[in-house]
């Protein structure tokens, strides 16, 4: 057990130092793809959870405080910082019944926290989520998608072009009379 125990702080400690060393090549984003797989019905379920956004799946309430992706050209990963309780305070009787709870309950005593720390997508098996019936991983970070603008106006074809004759910085009232000039 002390091996193990030494052999899981060891391992911790090596993925925080690799992190820290390219921490300041990874960059923050404000969203995150987690994996949850529901162990009773062998279900898995991808989740977007945005930060300070939480979300309920099951009877658990996830709350993504921050994430951090490697860019493109680096060895890819992810980290998140994630805090996961429980929205049921005591044990429910049937499944629909902790599905059915949409609201997501505030944070009391009576609601625990399960799980309050960093996942590490290359690494999701360093530091989980210890429940019975679900788990939940970190896949990536992700920013949200750039917002669209809408197209272009478009003139019709009936209506007719609009031709400006008149030189820059001149009104009609100033141009000159129009004076038959004879060509020799």
């Amino acid at each position: 057990m002390k091996t193990a125990s030494r052999l899981l702080a060891a391992t911790s400690l090596a993925v925080l130092v690799a992190l820290t060393a390219s921490a300041n090549t990874m960059a923050q984003k404000n969203q995150a793809t987690l994996r949850a797989l529901d162990k009773i019905t062998g279900r898995s379920t991808d989740i977007v959870v945005k930060v300070g956004e939480p979300v309920v799946y099951g009877s658990l309430r996830v709350e993504l405080k921050t994430c951090f992706q490697a860019p493109p050209e680096e060895v890819p990963e992810s980290a998140a910082f994630l805090r996961i309780a429980s929205t049921q305070p005591v044990a429910v009787e049937t499944m629909e019944v902790a599905v059915a709870a949409k609201a997501v309950a505030p944070e009391a005593a009576d609601n625990p926290i399960l799980f309050s720390g960093w996942m590490y997508a290359s690494s999701p098996g360093l530091n989980a989520l210890e429940h019975p019936v679900y788990d939940i991983w970190v896949i990536r970070c992700t920013a949200p998608d750039p917002v669209k603008l809408p197209e272009r106006a478009t003139i019709p074809e009936s209506v007719e072009p609009l031709y400006d004759d008149m030189p820059a910085g001149v009104t009609e009232t100033e141009t000159p009379p129009e004076e038959d000039i004879p060509i020799d």
